[in-house]
């Protein structure tokens, strides 16, 4: 009987390969076998992959990488600590000396999150209530996620101290986003009911946090660019393929609220669905000069940012459009982002103008300005004249 040749197992592969059980070469993007087979679509890494850049976040402030200081309370187990007097409460050596460090600083950021930082997950009082309350207790039974939720409200309250606190709460931002993403990455392979919510919130605070970070370099030139917003959308990508591995669980769970999307019930401009149907055209247009342009592709990433539309319009400073678009982008749009084909970018450019009505967003800010403003730089005049309505919507100061 001849021997098999042992084949080696790929831990990181795509979810179609891992499907199909094949070997997966994991190039990113998109894999040999999926390019082959034209199915960029459901090419999804699982793995660490999708993570990996959000550990070296491009607007991760260089000066503020001192570390935190962590609380006494997280040093030891509780055996190794000595016991209280359980006899009477109020004698000295129940309430003083044995009683572990409070770190208030903890305390005021969790304080943070319950009354202000939460609401930057929300579309409606049903999810508000979800990232409130439900999050934050899976953050007790998941330290990863803890670290996450402090790490991001950290870097909130830098946002709004513009004092001499404002560095501390950015060194305590960044050494929590280290921290979560050291502990949650060692179980990116590992999705299960008892981790998937944690995990699931996670990734989502880990877009917000990459989104907020840049906009708090000292440096220009790692703040809000088009490199750097690719970047998160890779990242965004992952939250998908962390919520495709406990999909059914999660929608039947206290999570429901978070995938029951209902569009709220506003008026769109007429010059903005004049805009989304003028990028059909140029979609249609597109395939007419060139067979190898993917115009189903496009249709869909097209008809993903209409459907959001409304979230910004019904409130503008909302992140649902900002992420969801991200989240929902095919591998077929980031290969053609980083290849900068001329028509991802108007599609793009679109984008941008609604990156820019959340401009008051804390995470948002100047992003969809200075995105906005290197496309324009990219394209040459024949594709510029496609930019009309993003130009008119997108005022420079």
């Amino acid at each position: 009987m001849p021997i098999r040749r042992p084949h080696p197992k790929s831990r990181h592969g795509c979810s179609s390969c891992k499907r199909r059980r094949v070997k997966c070469d994991e190039t990113r993007p998109v894999c040999k076998n999926c390019r082959r087979r034209e199915d960029e679509d459901t090419c999804v890494y699982t793995t660490l992959g999708p993570f990996v850049f959000a550990k070296d976040t491009r607007g991760s402030p260089r000066r503020a990488l001192q570390k935190s200081k962590s609380p006494r309370s997280d040093s030891g187990s509780a055996s190794d600590r000595p016991s209280h007097s359980l006899h009477n409460p109020f004698t000295s050596s129940g309430a003083t000396a044995d009683a572990p460090a409070i770190n208030v600083q903890h305390l005021e950021l969790e304080l943070q999150w319950i009354r202000h930082t939460h609401k930057l997950f929300a579309r409606n009082e049903e999810t508000r209530k979800v990232w409130e309350l439900s999050v934050l207790q899976e953050a007790f039974q998941a330290p990863f996620l803890m670290h996450g939720i402090i790490a991001l409200t950290a870097l909130h309250l830098s946002h709004e101290h513009r004092d001499n606190q404002q560095a501390e709460w950015l060194s305590m931002a960044v050494a929590h986003k280290s921290t979560a993403l050291s502990m949650f990455s060692t179980q990116l392979n590992d999705i299960t009911e008892s981790n998937a919510k944690a995990m699931m919130s996670f990734a989502g605070i880990a877009v917000a946090f990459s989104f907020a970070s840049a906009l708090a370099c000292p440096d220009p030139d790692d703040g809000p660019s088009l490199p750097a917003l690719i970047d998160v959308f890779v990242l965004a990508r992952g939250v998908q393929a962390v919520v495709n591995q406990a999909t059914d669980f999660l929608h039947h769970s206290n999570f429901a609220p978070l995938f029951n999307i209902v569009s709220p019930e506003v008026i769109i401009p007429e010059a903005t669905l004049e805009a989304f149907d003028r990028l059909d055209n140029l979609n249609d247009q597109c395939y007419e000069y060139s067979a190898e342009h993917n115009v189903q592709s496009y249709k869909k990433v097209i008809a993903s940012l209409r459907d959001l539309v409304c979230f910004t319009y019904a409130e503008p400073r909302s992140l649902t459009l900002a992420a969801g678009w991200a989240i929902r982008s095919s591998q077929h749009y980031l290969k053609e982002l980083n290849n900068r084909a001329p028509f991802a970018l108007v599609v793009l450019a679109h984008y941008c103008v609604f990156l820019h009505q959340a401009r008051d967003n804390w995470c948002i800010g100047s992003w969809g300005q200075a995105v906005f403003e290197e496309i324009k730089l990219l394209l040459d005049p024949s594709w510029k004249s496609h930019l009309g309505w993003p130009i008119s919507e997108i005022s420079i100061p």
